[in-house]
């Protein structure tokens, strides 16, 4: 019994590449940023946008390991290409 395909195709993957790579990056600076706030509201003891402290630093890991997850699809982009590009060398 098979559950689900792949939903993309190879050449979609290598496409999406760069997009996955820009969306990391977005992703990782929002979760520094979301640890920054964190560590400002626990130092002042204040509610900034009424999120406690705890709340800004869960928010920081999701957003950090989203980006790691953008980050192994753009990985996954660079290593096909690489293949191909290898494949059509020889």
């Amino acid at each position: 019994m098979r559950l689900r395909k792949c939903a993309m195709k190879l050449k979609q993957i290598m496409a999406a590449g760069g997009a996955h790579c820009d969306g990391g990056f977005v992703f990782w600076i929002l979760g520094l940023l979301f640890a920054v706030f964190g560590v400002v509201s626990d130092a002042k003891n204040i509610a900034i946008l009424s999120l406690e402290s705890t709340s800004w630093f869960l928010l920081s890991i999701v957003f950090c390991l989203s980006g790691i997850a953008s980050w192994i699809g753009w990985g996954l982009a660079v290593l096909l290409k690489a293949i191909e590009t290898k494949s059509k060398k020889e």
